[in-house]
Parts: C-alpha cells; sequence; structure tokens
C-alpha cells in the first residue's frame, strides 16, 4: 500500500512539474519547428525555427522566416491547364539567421496543386546554409481574383 502512495505521489509531482514547465513561454519565439518537416505559413507571418538534425539530434541556432508578399499569381486554373503556358506564382520570404539577413523570392509552377522538394525543380532557393522549397500555394486561383492577404504557403525548409 505504502508504495502505491509513494508512487502515485511521484507520478503527481511529475504531472506538476510538466504542467509547470508547459505555462512558461519563450517570448522570443513564436513558434517552434524542426527542419525536413513542411509546414504552412501564412502572408505576413513570421515563423522562428530551432534547426534540428534527426541523425545526430543536435540542434543549432534560431533562425526565422517572414512570408512578406505575393508578388504575383499567373498560375491558370486547373481545369484550363492544358491551355496554359507560363502559369507561374512567386512570393516573397525573409530569412533570418544569426543576425543576416536574406530576401527570397520563391517561384512556383502551376497546373499542379503540390510539389515535392528535389534537384529537378526551379522552385528552391539555397541561402545563409539552408534550402527553402516553396512546395503549395493556397489558394489555388478558380479564375476569380484573390486577395494577397488571404494566402498561405507551404513551405520546407533543410540544412544544406
Amino acid at each position: 500500500m505504502k508504495m502505491k502512495i509513494v508512487l502515485l505521489t511521484m507520478i503527481s509531482l511529475f504531472f506538476l512539474m510538466m504542467v509547470d514547465g508547459c505555462s512558461k513561454e519563450d517570448t522570443t519565439l513564436a513558434d517552434t519547428s524542426h527542419l525536413g518537416i513542411p509546414f504552412f505559413i501564412k502572408v505576413q507571418e513570421n515563423k522562428s525555427f530551432i534547426p534540428f538534425n534527426l541523425n545526430n539530434k543536435s540542434s543549432d541556432s534560431i533562425f526565422s522566416l517572414s512570408f512578406k508578399k505575393v508578388n504575383y499569381d499567373y498560375r491558370c486554373p486547373l481545369s484550363t491547364c492544358y491551355l496554359c503556358y507560363g502559369s507561374t506564382a512567386q512570393i516573397q520570404v525573409l530569412l533570418t539567421h544569426q543576425n543576416i539577413q536574406s530576401t527570397i523570392n520563391l517561384t512556383i509552377i502551376g497546373c499542379q496543386e503540390e510539389y515535392e522538394c528535389n534537384d529537378n525543380l526551379y522552385y528552391r532557393k539555397d541561402t545563409l546554409g539552408y534550402r527553402i522549397c516553396l512546395l503549395r500555394l493556397d489558394p489555388y486561383p478558380t479564375g476569380t481574383t484573390v486577395n494577397f492577404k488571404n494566402y498561405t504557403a507551404k513551405i520546407n525548409i533543410s540544412k544544406l
């Protein structure tokens, strides 16, 4: 019986410490993520990252990405892609790493809803030791005008 009480007390203390640890927030980070995991970001949104290498379980310094704006969206609606050449969209992001900023324009080809980050397409950029890929840009045009403030990008960042 004493063993059960001791065990319950230890479990209770553990959960109290977990709750206390969860309530403390680091105000310097808006959001944290690990490298290689695609994420969504809205226009004018900032995300901070703690790079994490799954191979050696070590972390790198913190960096941030801001989705500044949609430069243009000339993608054809999916229903008319067979007639459309030059169907692309371009966004501007700002990467900040170790107090160095790099403004990057990422272009995505239309007529496909989502891409994978590979070496065969040009919608990726390498800068400041990272590869940034634009995988998706929503909403996909349907023929009506979209307010540029309503866009969301799916991005993947990996360390070079």
